[in-house]
């Protein structure tokens, strides 16, 4: 790996902050969009129910039709939470990848940086070295295990919650 000048590092680091918030933003406007259709078309149905109330003749179909139109319908709401939920997991998923895709970079230059603390260590101090190196092993370990662990359980959260949108 060829050794990044603090520039460079201070560099890559704004970009993935640059891209981390327009993926942000990207998930704003998307939900932002989808609350736009849904009021108008709330808008809509509601000029079309004020329609038929004008127009019902009688006060039994008016009182059907203030009854039907007060039920909630379950299968608009239903669309809606889908749709929110769809457009939060693949926000949430790409600004997940990114911050992997970051600490991946991170581990690596920490690594080239530890080589480089042990090549040009002082005699003597290969014992501290080896210290530095299996600390920054061991860590490495623990932080796949418990990315392991967190991907397991937003997969068994994700699949739970599809379950209960569907059942």
């Amino acid at each position: 790996m060829a050794k990044k000048s603090p520039e460079d590092l201070l560099k890559s680091r704004l970009e993935a902050t640059s891209a981390a918030a327009t993926k942000t933003l990207e998930g704003f406007q998307k939900l932002a969009a989808l609350n736009m259709q849904t009021a108008k078309a709330s808008l809509e149905q509601s000029s079309e129910q004020i329609n038929a109330l004008l127009n019902a003749r009688d006060a039994k179909t008016l009182t059907e039709l203030v009854t039907s139109f007060a039920k909630l319908s379950p299968e608009k709401f239903a669309a809606y939470a889908n749709a929110v939920y769809a457009i939060s997991q693949e926000t949430g998923g790409e600004l997940g990848s990114m911050v992997e895709k970051q600490i991946a970079e991170s581990n690596e230059q920490l690594a080239a940086a530890i080589e480089l603390l042990a090549k040009n260590a002082p005699t003597g101090s290969k014992n501290a070295v080896d210290f530095i190196t299996q600390s920054m092993n061991a860590a490495r370990q623990s932080y796949e295990q418990m990315q392991s662990a967190a991907s397991q359980f937003a997969a068994s959260a994700s699949a739970a919650a599809q379950k209960t949108r569907k059942g």
